[in-house]
């Protein structure tokens, strides 16, 4: 399971989701999970689909992001979209700075 840690302790679901949105092409859906507000998906199909898990933690921000799916399929979504998930929250500029006003 791919983690990316922010060194912003305020980054909120709302604020992550869009910075993945910015950094990866329109095949990726971005959709927060119900019930839970450090929760979100990512996907471009069916069965490709990503979980973002984002814990506060000593004034950082850790993703924990991991693919869905069961056995194999898993495995694939582990190496391929959670691996560029995890890149886009790493290499979004909206995130390393200050939060926004």
């Amino acid at each position: 399971m791919p983690t990316t840690t922010i060194n912003r302790a305020d980054v909120s679901r709302d604020e992550a989701m869009e910075a993945v949105r910015q950094q990866l092409d329109d095949r990726y859906t971005v959709t927060p999970v119900d019930g839970s507000d450090d929760v979100f998906r990512v996907k471009t199909g069916t069965l490709t689909e990503a979980k973002v898990h984002m814990r506060q933690q000593d004034g950082a921000t850790q993703f924990h992001v991991h693919g869905t799916g069961i056995i194999i399929g898993r495995i694939i979504n582990e190496l391929g979209i959670a691996r560029h998930v995890a890149a886009a929250i790493r290499e979004a500029p909206g995130l390393s700075g200050p939060a926004p006003a």
